[in-house]
């Protein structure tokens, strides 16, 4: 699964992402403003967290940006309504939970756009069993400024793998 059958984001080229990398332009003088940025996403997530161990659909989906897309595995592309199910049938089941915490977040130099990249744990209640069964993977999520200054993910893409060591 994913950050949830929830979580999805897109990122590769994205992530030649305005002004991340080296370029011609000279950088502008933006280290308290990308230093901010990366502790803002941090917090972000924090609650993200919170929220997901709350089951707050509202506040689930107040993360992402209007026209955001999540991918999962074995899963089309989910944006608008389609996001909103997809949360709402990880909240309805009794043995959902899930955490994540990033290794990186990455801010462009231009300080709108950036990424986290992290690791999951997800449980939830297997369609054939109908016994909880509990997944791991890693995400990559790019995060856009708005125009009110919060931070919003744009795109959110989730991969299933080992469980991170040590464990969540």
């Amino acid at each position: 699964m994913s950050r949830g059958w929830i979580v999805a984001a897109s990122v590769a080229g994205a992530l030649a992402l305005s002004g991340c990398g080296s370029g011609s332009a000279p950088a502008p003088k933006a280290g308290p403003v990308i230093a901010d940025a990366a502790t803002a996403i941090a917090a972000d997530e924090e609650q993200w967290n919170r929220d997901y161990a709350a089951h707050d659909l509202e506040r689930l989906i107040a993360h992402y940006a209007p026209g955001a897309t999540m991918k999962a595995p074995d899963l089309p592309p989910l944006t608008g309504t389609w996001v909103r199910s997809s949360f709402e049938a990880a909240m309805n089941d009794p043995a959902f939970s899930m955490t994540f915490r990033h290794d990186r977040i990455e801010v462009a130099r231009s300080g709108d756009l950036a990424y986290s990249r992290g690791h999951y744990r997800m449980t939830w209640t297997d369609q054939q069993s109908h016994q909880p069964t509990t997944g791991y993977g890693s995400y990559l999520t790019v995060w856009q400024k708005q125009p009110d200054g919060r931070w919003k993910v744009l795109e959110d893409f989730t991969a299933p793998g080992p469980a991170p060591r040590p464990l969540m």
